[in-house]
C-alpha cells in the first residue's frame, strides 16, 4: 500500500531487549564478525539490486508465465529466494564459510552450476532461486570484467604500472576488495539501493533440496560435506547476507560520506536512475529508509580504531572517483540489459550461459586463471579420494578434458609434487563409475 510499509507476516514476533542488552550484544559480536572479514568480494548490495531492478519487468512475468495461478503473497515469497540466489555463489566467502564451495562456482563450470539449478526448479520459489543465481553469474561477469578490474589500477596506480589497464582479484585481492566494496558504499550513500528495512521484510530463503541436487550433478560433492549443516549454514549465511555485512556497508557510510564524488551526468546515470526510481515506487521503499541508529554508529567505531592490517585491510575502501563510478553504472546497466534479454528468451537460454571465470568474465581454459587451476586440481583430488563412489558423467569428461591438452600453461605444473597428483588422480577418475543426467541421484547424497 503506498504511502505505508506493508505490514509484518502474521505469526512474527517481536522480542524485546533491555537497551544495554542489544550494546552488549552488537559489541561483542561486532568484534568477533569483525576479525572474520570475507576474503573476497563484498558487494551483496548490488546483487540485490539487480533482482530488484529486474523484478518488475523480467522475473516477475517470468514466474507468472511458469506457474500462472501464483498469487501476490506467493510472489513475495519468491522475492525472497531470488534474495537467496542472488549471493549464493559467494556464500562459502562470507565469515565462518567454506571458500571451497565459492571458488567452485566461480571458477569450475560456473554456467553449469546455474543451469542444473534452472533445469532442476520444480517450483517457484525453485526457479527465483535458479533466477537469482543467474542473476549473480551475469552481474559478476560484467561487473568484475568492465568496472572493478578496470578501475582497480585507477584507484591504485602502481598496480595498472604493473599489470596494465585491467587487474584482476588474483593479481591483488585486497585492492580488488577494497574497490568493489566502495561501490557499494558509495551507491548506499546515494540511496540507490532498497532499504535494508525493506529486504529484511522480502526475507531471503534457500531451497536446499534444488541446491543439494546441483551442486552434485555440477561438482560430484555432497553440500553438506563442503557447507556443513543445513540449519547452521542457512542462519549463517542470512545473517551475513541481511545483517553483518549491510551493517558494515552503513557503518562504511558513515565514515565516508564526504568523500564519495559529485555524480557525473550521462545517459548511463539517466537509464539506472530511471529504473531506480520504479523500484522505488514499486516497492515503497521511502517508507522503510530509516537514518542510520546506534548499532551502525558502533560498527562505525570499530572500523574506525582498528588496525587497517591482514584482512581488516580490506575495510580501507577506495575510490570511487567520476571516472570509475561511471564504469561501475555502466557495468550494472549492462547487467540488466543481459537479464531482460535472457530472461526474454528463456526457453532457449542453454545458449546465453557458459563457463566463464567470475573474475575476469572470460571462458574457463586450462592455465587461463591461477585461481581456476588451482580450484580444478582440489576437485579432482576431493573427487578421487573417494573411488567406489559414483561420479557425475559431463563433470568426470570435463575434468578429463581440462588435463587433455599437454601443452596447457596450467600452474599447477610449476609444483612438480602437485602435478605428480593430478596424474595419479585423474588415473583413478579413469576408473570410477558415473551417473548420467537422466539416473537418479543417490538418496544419501541428496541427504541433508
Amino acid at each position: 500500500m503506498k504511502g505505508a510499509a506493508r505490514q509484518q507476516p502474521e505469526g512474527t514476533n517481536t522480542i524485546r531487549t533491555h537497551p544495554r542488552t542489544t550494546l552488549f550484544k552488537t559489541i561483542i559480536l561486532a568484534a568477533l564478525l569483525l576479525t572474520a572479514i570475507p576474503a573476497v568480494p563484498y558487494s551483496v548490495q548490488t546483487h540485490q539490486a539487480i533482482i530488484d531492478l529486474a523484478w518488475k519487468q523480467s522475473i516477475r512475468p517470468l514466474l507468472l508465465k511458469k506457474f500462472p495461478t501464483l498469487t501476490e503473497a506467493q510472489l513475495q515469497e519468491a522475492h525472497a529466494y531470488a534474495y537467496g540466489g542472488s549471493a549464493i555463489q559467494d556464500f562459502g566467502y562470507y565469515p565462518f564459510g567454506n571458500a571451497f564451495f565459492s571458488n567452485l562456482t566461480h571458477y569450475v563450470r560456473s554456467g553449469d552450476f546455474v543451469l542444473s539449478l534452472l533445469h532442476n526448479a520444480q517450483t517457484p520459489d525453485d526457479l527465483a532461486f535458479a533466477i537469482g543465481c543467474l542473476s549473480h553469474y551475469i552481474g559478476d561477469n560484467f561487473g568484475h570484467k568492465y568496472a572493478i578490474n578496470q578501475s582497480v589500477p585507477v584507484e591504485f596506480p602502481k598496480l595498472g604500472q604493473r599489470y596494465g589497464p585491467s587487474v584482476n582479484y588474483a593479481e591483488n585481492p585486497h585492492a580488488h576488495v577494497q574497490t568493489e566494496f566502495a561501490f557499494d558504499i558509495n551507491q548506499l550513500s546515494k540511496l540507490r539501493f532498497a532499504p535494508s528495512a525493506y529486504t529484511k521484510f522480502v526475507g531471503l530463503e534457500v531451497p536446499m533440496p534444488l541446491l543439494r541436487k546441483a551442486f552434485f550433478e555440477t561438482y560430484g560433492l555432497r553440500l553438506p560435506d563442503i557447507i556443513g549443516s543445513k540449519q547452521t549454514s542457512i542462519r549463517i549465511y542470512r545473517y551475513s547476507v541481511r545483517r553483518f555485512l549491510p551493517n558494515i556497508a552503513r557503518a562504511e557510510t558513515l565514515l565516508h560520506k564526504k568523500d564519495f564524488p559529485e555524480d557525473l551526468p550521462s545517459p548511463d546515470l539517466d537509464a539506472l536512475a530511471l529504473d531506480l526510481h520504479q523500484a522505488a515506487a514499486d516497492n515503497d521503499w521511502e517508507a522503510y529508509r530509516k537514518k542510520p541508529g546506534v548499532r551502525s554508529h558502533l560498527y562505525a567505531g570499530f572500523i574506525y580504531i582498528l588496525p587497517k592490517v591482514g584482512t581488516l585491510k580490506l575495510l580501507a575502501i577506495k575510490g570511487p572517483n567520476q571516472q570509475t563510478e561511471d564504469l561501475y553504472i555502466k557495468s550494472v546497466n549492462r547487467s540488466i540489459k543481459a537479464m531482460r534479454l535472457v530472461l526474454t528468451n528463456y526457453d532457449t537460454i542453454d545458449h546465453y550461459i557458459s563457463n566463464r571465470d567470475l573474475d575476469t568474465g572470460d571462458i574457463i581454459r586450462p592455465g587461463g586463471y591461477r585461481l581456476a587451476d588451482e580450484t580444478y586440481a582440489k576437485l579432482l583430488a576431493m573427487i578421487t579420494k573417494k573411488p567406489d563412489n559414483v561420479v557425475p558423467f559431463q563433470l568426470k569428461h570435463d575434468l578429463i578434458a581440462y588435463y587433455a591438452d599437454p601443452k596447457s600453461p596450467i600452474e599447477t605444473k610449476k609444483d612438480p609434487t602437485k602435478w605428480a597428483a593430478v596424474q595419479a588422480n585423474l588415473q583413478t577418475l579413469a576408473t570410477m563409475k558415473t551417473i548420467g543426467e537422466l539416473d537418479p541421484v543417490p538418496d544419501e547424497i541428496l541427504a541433508e
